[in-house]
This record gives structure tokens, sequence and C-alpha cells, in this order.
């Protein structure tokens, strides 16, 4: 087999290319097309450098608001001293918040109460007078009840009717929204007939126009009478004029 030798210099395929000195730099096109690009991507990286910032600003702030709220739900770490009063379920008080008129059958709903309060305001029975008082009295402007009291419960009005047999009974007949006002205050004229009896025998018969003005608004009960009222209609005022018999 014959062998290959290289005589003198080796061939341009293994030769290492030299550099000029007067070839340019890599880079020297480059900028000479776009003179500004370094300075392009060094505001760049700066603007990147503030999102960064504000970024780990914003998460650092949430982490600690994070560590706050997990703090406040471990149990306490040290004993507290504390007054506890213990008082009789008779002595707590309930705070009645009142119904709204957007409910449905709102206006029904009063036009009922004003129905029933009438009658157990103005009834008269032996039997039954202390329970229907109490319960209308729930119900009452601490105004009108004081003016009320004075004038029927006070003065032995009341009593006297019930000591001399008389049962007074009360038959609504119609119940008409007359005004309502901005303050959620609303104004019902109440028709009803007023029959006076004694040991069974009709003493009297009087058409009555009743007055009653309502509102709702939030109070306070005790905790035995929290279903009395649970939605916070107060009637302020009720004043009462005659009819014609017809």
């Amino acid at each position: 087999m014959a062998e290959l030798t290289f005589s003198g210099r080796r061939p341009g395929l293994f030769r290492r290319r030299r550099r000029s000195a007067e070839e340019p730099p890599r880079h020297e096109a480059v900028r000479r097309a776009d003179p500004y690009s370094f300075e392009v991507a060094h505001r760049r990286l700066a603007w990147m450098l503030r999102i960064s910032a504000g970024t780990n600003v914003v998460l650092g702030l949430g982490l600690c608001t994070a560590l706050t709220a997990l703090s406040h739900l471990f149990p306490l770490k040290t004993t507290e001293i504390a007054l506890v009063r213990n008082d009789s379920v008779s002595n707590q008080l309930i705070r009645i918040e009142p119904i709204s008129e957007d409910v449905d059958g709102f206006a029904l709903l009063m036009e009922q109460k004003a129905r029933w309060y009438v009658r157990a305001l103005l009834e008269i029975d032996a039997v039954t007078q202390t329970e229907r008082l109490r319960q209308a009295f729930v119900m009452t402007d601490d105004k009108f009840y004081e003016a009320f009291k004075k004038e029927r419960i006070d003065s032995g009005a009341i009593q006297d009717a019930i000591n001399s047999g008389l049962t007074r009974s009360i038959t609504v007949e119609s119940v008409d929204l007359i005004e309502s006002y901005d303050d959620n205050k609303r104004k019902y004229a109440v028709d009803l007939v007023q029959t006076d009896t004694r040991r069974g025998d009709v003493v009297e018969t009087k058409k009555i126009r009743a007055y009653l003005a309502m509102t709702t608004r939030p109070h306070t009960v005790r905790e035995a009478d929290r279903f009395e009222n649970p939605l916070g209609i107060t009637v302020l005022d009720l004043s009462l004029k005659e009819r014609a018999n017809s």
C-alpha cells in the first residue's frame, strides 16, 4: 500500500484563517445599522427591574396581610382577665329589626295588624282583658301607652265596666290606608261596630271609625317577648270618631 505524504506547506483545507488587523469587530455592522440598540435594551432592562421590584413589594404586603389574618385564627397564647356577668334570661334584651316595605304582602300584613290591634285594645272582657292588653302594649309606642294607661286604666274606666258586668265586642268592617308618609309612617281608617252587652242583653251598638297611625321601626324587648312582635310594627296613636248609624 502506498503511503500518502505531504511535503512543504499543509493544504489549505487544514489551514487556520488569520484575522487581519484591518478587519472590523464582529458587532460593528450591527452598531452602525442601529446605533441606539444598546440604549433601548438598557431602558427595557431598567423597566423590567422596576416592574419586578413593584411586584415583589405587592407580594410582600399580601404575605404580611395573610400572616396577620392567620395569626388571629389561632387561640390566645396568654391568659386574659375579663369580667363575665351572667344575667338571668328574664333580664336579657333583644333588638328587633323592622320589616321592610319591599317584602311581598307588606300592605296586607299591616292591614291585618290594624284589625287585630283595634280589637285587642278596645274590647272589654273580664276573662281575656289582661292578656289582650299585654299583647297590644308590646306593639304600642311609649307615648301613646302612657296616655291610654292614664285615661282607661289608671282612671278605673275599664275595671268599672267589668265590675258592672259589661262585655264589649268589636267587629271590624273595613281597613283603608288614607295616608303614607316618607318616614315609613302610615295612617289607617278602621270602620268598626262596637256592641256592648250586659248579662247577654245588648245595651248599646255604635258605629265607630278608628284612625290608626302605624310604623315599623327597631325596638328592644325582653327575651320572653321576642315572638310577640318579631316584625317591629308599632302603633303611634289611635283616635276614635263615631259614625252615623244607617
